[in-house]
């Protein structure tokens, strides 16, 4: 004779479960529902964290000064016109090297810096120059409303010469690195930042101190 308990029936489980559903008060869904919430909201805030993260690991800004004479160079302009380095005898001017188009943090840096005005005020011309093909910068430029000509450095001669290229995320591009050159033809310092991007108020601060 056996003397094993008879199972319970399997109509017994689920009704049990959902007794223990419906003891759920609404008090306690609200709480589960704010605890979900809150949950998310720290992943998609660590999701940022890790993002800036890695940018800030991409590459290391540094700031110096340099010396010597500047690389002379003569170059198309999406203006039309011929720049040469030539032409900004007796200014000061900050050549800005950059990856150009597909980078549109390049050109929003431009953009920012023509808004805020801060080199021009302290007597620094701005000299952007990329690789890319002239009428595919010259979109870009009307597509984030920026009005000061580039300079287009074609197989990345002048680029080369400067050291610019493999500074940033792409080996064979200038990477975000700006150049000051004296009015007497002699650079004074250079900026790189490869995270592409430094603050216009950071960067006319730099320039203006090699400017005393």
């Amino acid at each position: 004779m056996s003397h094993h308990s008879n199972p319970t029936p399997p109509t017994m489980h689920r009704s049990t479960s959902a007794t223990k559903r419906r003891r759920v008060s609404p008090r306690q869904r609200a709480a589960q529902r704010r605890h979900h919430r809150w949950l998310g909201w720290g992943i998609a805030a660590a999701v940022v964290v890790l993002a800036v993260a890695a940018v800030a690991l991409g590459g290391r800004t540094s700031s110096s000064s340099v010396t010597g004479a500047a690389p002379p160079f003569q170059l198309e302009s999406t203006a039309g016109t011929t720049v040469s380095l030539a032409d900004y005898k007796g200014r000061n001017v900050l050549l800005y090297f950059n990856e150009g188009v597909g980078c549109d943090a390049c050109f929003v840096e431009m953009a920012k810096l023509e808004a805020d005005g801060g080199l021009v005020k302290a007597g620094v011309t701005i000299v952007p120059v990329v690789m890319n093909p002239s009428g595919q910068v010259a979109a870009e430029l009307q597509r984030f409303g920026i009005r000061t000509p580039y300079v287009v450095d074609p197989g990345g001669a002048v680029s080369r010469v400067y050291k610019t290229l493999g500074t940033g995320h792409h080996a064979n591009l200038p990477g975000h690195t700006f150049i000051l050159v004296g009015p007497d033809g002699t650079m004074k310092w250079r900026g790189d930042y490869p995270g592409m991007w430094v603050e216009p108020a950071e960067l006319t601060a730099a320039v203006q101190a090699q400017l005393r």
